[in-house]
């Protein structure tokens, strides 16, 4: 009794670090125009804070997940500290651009040992549950990100700067209370787990002879690359037939769907065993509401069908994490996620830049979203069955 509170202490401690990760990278995002203008800089360098995020996970996302598995608890612990230590040290500067970018910075080298630690952690902590605690991570990743846009605006509206980072570094400060209490009751020899003696190469080079993660990570990248372009393109695509002031309304509900499909859907999925269906499944409705989109663009198929992607979508992201704790080695499951992340950015950052040729007409835009659907259910085809 006494061992599951003190896990579950560090599973709460993990889901606000979890959280202040994804609320520290889009802090600033929804009032870009006011904090450039209090902090003195240009609306550019404040997207460069968000900026930072993308391009540290694309460096170091290999990296953490090779620690991850070689020493474990270390690599965790570096990951909860620079993502806490980052949310609460800019309180002591806030109006200093230069002080804010170098907070950002390291809770940006963090984040890849956090969204990294998923399976890692699952498997090592609750192995009978993996499922269940790879949703809760998820469901805190992504209510992170719906906090800060969804409140930022009105935060700033009526508190300023402060109120904008002072709720996320005390979130970020009891993230790092919780698991700096408990890891060391939980943490026997299970945690440290990697491949002791071995050459950082030597788990590269296991972790990249399984197909299922080539696939994993394309399906994982074409599916966040769909969610990118909408958020970054959709508003201006729509824009062109009169329809641009739904835009941002479609994408908020496609997320809250999604966060009721995370807290429902895994569980289902792993408990049938029927992981490969699932993403098949997906895969194919969401080409056929491109489809349906490209062929029909009005408020009624906007409105219904971006919410049912996201609904469908999002818990895809839990359940491939699920598949790395339960079918690859333990060993390897922070090299695997790395991996898996290191191909879907890569896949995501050039689709949707590709996407730009295409802002013309809805018609051409969903098209384009309805291939890479297509794509995804065609690797999907190529995944094992019985998983």
């Amino acid at each position: 009794m006494r061992d599951r509170s003190r896990r579950g202490v560090l599973l709460a401690g993990f889901m606000l670090a979890t959280f202040s990760s994804q609320a520290i990278w889009v802090t600033f995002s929804p009032v870009s125009t006011n904090v450039s203008e209090y902090l003195g800089v240009s609306k550019e360098r404040i997207g460069l804070l968000a900026l930072v995020y993308p391009i540290l996970f694309l460096a170091l996302t290999l990296p953490s997940g090779i620690l991850l598995d070689r020493r474990f608890k270390a690599s965790f612990l570096t990951g909860i500290m620079l993502t806490g230590l980052g949310g609460v040290l800019r309180l002591a500067n806030p109006s200093s651009y230069e002080w804010l970018l170098a907070c950002q910075i390291m809770a940006g080298i963090g984040q890849p040992f956090i969204l990294n630690a998923f399976a890692p952690f699952s498997a090592r902590f609750y192995s009978e549950s993996k499922e269940r605690v790879v949703s809760l991570l998820s469901l805190s990743m992504y209510l992170g990100i719906i906090y800060a846009l969804g409140t930022g605006y009105t935060i700033y509206e009526e508190w300023g700067m402060y109120g904008l980072i002072v709720p996320i570094a005390v979130v970020s400060l009891a993230s790092m209370v919780l698991v700096l209490s408990s890891i060391n009751a939980v943490a026997t020899s299970i945690v440290e787990a990697g491949v002791a003696g071995k050459g950082y190469l030597f788990e590269l080079r296991r972790v990249v002879r399984f197909r299922d993660l080539w696939m994993l990570g394309g399906i994982l990248g074409l599916g966040v690359a769909l969610f990118d372009n909408m958020s970054i393109w959709l508003e201006a695509v729509l824009a062109g037939v009169g329809l641009g002031h739904i835009a941002g309304r479609s994408l908020a509900l496609a997320l809250i769907a999604g966060l009721i499909g995370i807290s429902l859907i895994p569980a289902i999925v792993t408990r049938r065993n029927a992981r490969t269906m699932y993403i098949r499944m997906v895969s194919l409705i969401a080409a056929l509401s491109f489809i349906a989109l490209a062929l029909e663009t009005t408020s009624l198929s906007v409105a219904a069908l971006i919410p049912l992607v996201g609904f469908l979508m999002l818990p895809a992201y839990p359940i491939i994490m699920e598949w790395i704790a339960t079918y690859h080695d333990p060993r390897l499951h922070g090299s695997a996620t790395g991996f898996i992340g290191l191909t879907s950015r890569i896949l995501t950052v050039v689709l949707a830049s590709s996407a730009v040729a295409l802002l013309e007409s809805p018609v051409s835009y969903f098209t384009f979203l309805a291939v890479l659907s297509l794509l995804a259910f065609i690797i999907a085809l190529l995944l094992p069955v019985n998983r």
